[in-house]
């Protein structure tokens, strides 16, 4: 009888490890973004041109998350893959974009909604032709009044002549954008 409970135990343990492991195993290892479009555009600075410069961007999460269980039921609240940030969108005129949280529209706000930063390049300043976007993921659901909420944040560099390209015209106006070769542009996503 004493074997009996022994290997009960053990069985319960062991049963109880392998159910959560999988989870956690799946959430860090979490699949590149993929950024499918970015696009720069700086006017000429000529009187009567539309003056703001932009830098727009899509993104892609392919990541589903295990966001815990529901108190109500014990089901696990599970945010499916596929989620985009799409419209990402830093317009400025005289100030600097770096610094500032830029909305996305998303495709699913339900589920939640993402967010970009323009930040400095490789060289330490900010340049149209040279910078890093870091897109931020908020997973924020209500489940039978639970709130589940993560954060995902990740970033790259886009610098003219290495993943992007385009033209300046003679009038001031440039133009650029992802390379073909360059699509997707992966981002290594972490959880913060």
């Amino acid at each position: 009888m004493q074997f009996s409970s022994s290997l009960l135990i053990a069985i319960v343990a062991l049963m109880s490890s392998a159910t959560a492991s999988p989870i956690k195993a799946r959430q860090a290892a979490l699949e590149d973004w993929q950024v499918t479009t970015v696009g720069v555009n700086v006017p000429s600075g000529r009187p009567g041109n539309y003056p703001w410069a932009t830098i727009t961007a899509v993104i892609t999460d392919p990541n589903q998350y295990n966001l815990g269980n529901s108190s109500y039921n014990g089901t696990p609240v599970i945010v499916p893959s596929g989620s985009q940030g799409f419209d990402c969108k830093a317009e400025w005129f005289i100030d600097s974009p770096v610094g500032r949280a830029w909305p996305c529209k998303s495709s699913s706000y339900a589920t939640g909604y993402w967010y970009m930063h323009v930040l400095e390049g490789d060289d330490g300043q900010f340049s149209p032709s040279n910078f890093k976007l870091q897109f931020t993921h908020m997973l924020n659901l209500v489940v039978y009044g639970q709130q589940f909420r993560a954060t995902i944040r990740g970033q790259t560099l886009f610098k003219v002549g290495v993943n992007m390209g385009g033209t300046c015209g003679g009038s001031g106006v440039c133009g650029w954008g992802l390379k073909a070769e360059s699509k997707p542009q992966l981002i290594t996503p972490t959880m913060v």
